[in-house]
């Protein structure tokens, strides 16, 4: 099955057993009642604190409990290549719970359009990784360069400084860092900074200004332009929903 509109859906099942496979990945995420589901004969629910991840052309079969209705993610294989190596079902903690729960409002609010979804979903990716993917054997020239990332994300950082600590050319480090970590350089660099930006709106105090310098941006009106393309909200949304 190929499915024409990739990104965020709300979607309710019956309690009719339904089998199929679709040549996209799919993430499930609870909003109210229960998914009985069957993903590469592993059997599990999607309910309150657990969600279920399916890779493309997983068969599945799934039936629900009545007053259901859920969070439907679908995404091409080049946006999460490493999504298969998830766990086919995932505890969801206080941050993602929250993270859904802001993805659920944008699916409500049309405000997901497909420019600023590919952001959104890119940092739940890597949310779930960081909580539920085993350490991959990365290039070490790659996990050098990741490293710098994550150590200087809070400063200017150019892309030649990131490949010369890689020992490669920009080009050539683009096309590794892709092929392993499944974006660009770049793109790590400006997910670091939003996830982080995201967090410190949520648990900090600091002012808008402050989160900006914290997460490298000099520029106030160039980071709230990038927050709100990345999220589709302006950073005084998230400052909002922490009060």
């Amino acid at each position: 099955m190929k499915h024409p509109n990739m990104g965020l859906h709300i979607r309710t099942y019956d309690d009719e057993v339904t089998r199929h496979a679709h040549d996209y990945h799919q993430l499930v995420l609870p909003l109210a009642g229960t998914l009985f589901l069957s993903v590469d004969a592993r059997e599990g629910e999607v309910v309150q604190q657990r969600a279920a991840i399916i890779p493309s052309g997983s068969s599945h079969g799934f039936a629900a409990t009545a007053d259901n209705r859920f969070l439907v993610i679908d995404l091409p294989d080049r946006l999460a290549p490493s999504l298969d190596r998830l766990p086919r079902f995932v505890e969801l903690d206080s941050a993602l719970r929250h993270y859904v729960q802001f993805l659920h409002a944008q699916a409500l609010s049309d405000a997901g359009a497909t420019t600023s979804q590919h952001p959104m979903l890119l940092l739940l990716l890597q949310l779930l990784q960081e909580r539920h993917g085993s350490r991959r054997q990365l290039d070490r020239r790659v996990h050098a360069a990741q490293q710098f990332l994550h150590d200087h994300f809070h400063r200017s950082v150019s892309m030649a400084e990131v490949a010369s600590v890689a020992h490669l050319s920009i080009r050539q480090l683009n096309d590794l860092f892709r092929h392993q970590v499944g974006v660009t350089p770049h793109q790590y660099l400006i997910e670091l900074r939003m996830k982080e930006a995201w967090r410190l709106l949520e648990q900090s105090d600091l002012s808008v200004q402050r989160v900006a310098d914290a997460v490298g941006y000099a520029s106030l009106s160039a980071f709230s332009d990038r927050f709100r393309r990345h999220f589709g909200k302006p950073p005084s949304h998230f400052r909002r929903l922490s009060t």
